[in-house]
């Protein structure tokens, strides 16, 4: 009997397996792929009398029970009733077998946008599900439907369209049509072609046409925002200041607050009579008390709630978030405007839109301190302009033109040095300092804690292992300070080893999770800054205690940079150094096998750590 079920299950799993094998021959996957698009258009036209009509057209295949399962059983589209209507032109599956099967009437659903949930004044927002039926394998879903916006609700017609998918395209259209007496106004990044200019009865047609694009890599540290991609950024508008205005002109831009609100700043203000200090303490109420509605701005026609609109509904969009706050801190006598972020590739000084914003911010201007930039969703610990790399800054004010401001790149300047003495207990003692500057200075963190500093220790001296903060010093360029140390148990045990994980500062490259790369890469990597940590430990051993580790030098010279590790003792002192210095934040694939090189050194385990034995 047993034999028999062997025998039955044996020829179940072969024929499972042919007709597995068969299966797949009728699918011709590009290799990889979840699904791929054999064609997808994107239509944008400005109507004679202002409104505006966005067609999306998809055929897309799906080449696995994962893109059915999980990724593309169900397409998402979110809109705004009030002044959109959303019209569904087709929508149809051909299963593997040619079978053409309608979407029934059921497989529509509006419901509530995520985005918008818990934000009762964007509860009229609307999010069709369509769930896509007859799918398997092999089958080809279509999609057709056009987004009607009615005029008044945007200051031009924007976009800011990645030709890329997650998933192979094959042939992938986007046509602008505006009015024969318009213009239009792009910019294309990463190999995007010129469109193709024709007529059509009295509109310009605008076409850009590209075909056999491979999907977007999912590799780790890409360049944000697809900006290593075919991107289109375009608008019916080349002046920019005149789109901005759209928002300033509301009254929201007023920056008016009640006199309740004008009674907590007086309150907070005579808790913290110095400005900095103040406006971080309203920063960090506005973090806290006023919840992040994260609603695009096309979803409300671009209109902004005032400040105290936000302020008595505890909730904010980002750019409301960055209305009140700055209307809290003027309120304080604190110089502050609302500040746009747009990434530096995307912008363009001729080209009127808003569809370029990633983020707000708040500009102060202190007569001490100079010129802060805050955010409005984490109390960050130094200006924004030296956090973020490659950023345009746009300060925005009612009846004021644009200011612009350029970020540049971030860099990493830490320094790390200390002179211990290890008892035969063993306890470590000591003196320890930490500088640091540009991004990884904490100069607002410091503000709000003095004791900030001590928690980027890591590795076997910890924040607790530090004691008395002999030395301060902190400047908007760079802080240092100065610690006792003493630390209970600063070894590892294992037998008669004693392992030591020499100190590091967590702010800097620790702080960026890159800890493996792989042998090849497709895409350029981005880090978040370039430039040194350095770390020099002197460590006085108890009688007996000797080094168990090799005594080693390693250095690397190369293109992305330098790294340096030395080891070594003297009599009962042992030497430490560890450093690296990366000369680029953008590591072009000519230069990645350096990179990784630089990084597997660093991230090394066995050079991270001494080992001791007696």
């Amino acid at each position: 009997m047993r034999k028999i079920l062997f025998f039955l299950c044996v020829l179940s799993l072969v024929s499972w397996q042919a007709l597995y094998a068969q299966d797949q021959k009728t699918v011709p996957a590009s290799p990889g792929s979840d699904a791929e698009y054999t064609t997808l258009v994107r239509e944008y036209t400005l109507n004679a009398d202002g409104s505006m009509d966005y067609r999306y057209i998809k055929e897309q295949k799906l080449l696995t029970y994962r893109a059915f399962h999980n990724l593309y059983g169900e397409t998402f589209i979110s809109f705004n009733p009030g002044f959109q209507k959303l019209t569904i032109n087709t929508c149809f599956t051909i299963m593997a077998d040619g079978k053409k099967v309608e979407a029934p009437a059921n497989s529509f659903n509006e419901v509530l946008p995520a985005f918008s949930a818990n934000a009762p004044a964007f509860n009229a927002l609307r999010e069709m599900v369509i769930t896509h039926t007859g799918l398997e394998r092999g089958a080809v879903i279509h999609l057709d439907y056009t987004l009607h916006t009615a005029q008044g609700n945007t200051p031009a017609m924007m976009g800011n369209e990645l030709l890329a998918e997650n998933e192979p395209v094959k042939d992938l259209m986007v046509r602008v049509r505006i009015p024969q007496n318009g213009k239009l106004f792009y910019k294309l990044l990463s190999g995007a072609l010129e469109p193709r200019k024709s007529a059509e009865n009295n509109y310009q047609v605008f076409t850009w046409h590209l075909q056999n694009i491979e999907a977007v890599s999912q590799e780790e540290f890409q360049r944000g925002s697809g900006e290593a991609y075919p991107h289109l950024l375009f608008s019916t508008s080349g002046n920019r200041n005149m789109v901005y205005e759209y928002l300033t002109n509301q009254p929201a831009f007023g920056m008016k607050i009640s006199d309740s609100m004008k009674a907590v700043i007086m309150a907070l203000k005579k808790e913290s009579p110095d400005l900095l200090s103040l406006a971080l303490k309203i920063q960090e109420k506005v973090i806290k008390d006023i919840r992040l509605w994260p609603v695009p701005m096309r979803y409300s026609g671009y209109r902004l709630h005032t400040a105290e609109e936000a302020w008595n509904s505890m909730g904010a969009t980002l750019p409301e978030k960055a209305i009140l706050m700055s209307a809290l801190i003027e309120a304080a006598g604190i110089e502050a405007d609302p500040v746009a972020i747009i990434r530096e590739p995307f912008f363009e000084e001729k080209l009127g839109t808003l569809a370029d914003i990633e983020d707000f911010a708040v500009r102060i201007d202190l007569k001490d301190a100079g010129p802060q930039y805050l955010s409005v969703v984490s109390a960050n610990q130094q200006d924004l302009r030296k956090l973020l790399s490659d950023k345009v800054f746009v300060a925005l004010g009612q009846g004021e033109k644009a200011e612009y401001e350029h970020s540049g790149s971030a860099k990493l300047s830490i320094a790390m040095n200390g002179t211990f003495i290890i008892s035969s207990d063993p306890k470590l003692t000591g003196e320890m300092s930490l500088e640091t500057g540009s991004a990884t200075n904490p100069f607002l963190g410091l503000i709000r804690d003095k004791n900030k500093m001590k928690s980027f220790a890591g590795g076997d001296i910890s924040k607790s292992d530090l004691k008395e903060i002999k030395v301060s010093e902190s400047s908007p360029e760079t802080s240092f300070q100065t610690y006792t140390v003493m630390d209970e148990k600063p070894f590892r045990k294992d037998s008669s080893w004693s392992y030591f994980t020499i100190p590091y500062c967590n702010a800097g490259i620790e702080s960026w999770g890159m800890k493996t790369l792989s042998a090849k890469r497709n895409q350029e990597v981005e880090i978040p800054c370039s430039g040194e940590e350095n770390y020099e430990y002197t460590l006085a051993l108890p009688s007996g205690c000797v080094l168990f580790t090799p005594a080693a030098k390693i250095e690397i010279n190369n293109k992305a940079g330098r790294y340096f590790f030395e080891v070594k003792q003297d009599g009962s002192k042992l030497s430490i150094s560890r450093k690296i210095r990366l000369a680029s934040r953008v590591v072009n694939l000519e230069n990645y096998n350096d990179f990784k090189a630089l990084m597997d050194s660093w991230n090394n385990p066995r050079l991270r750590e001494v080992i001791l034995v007696k």
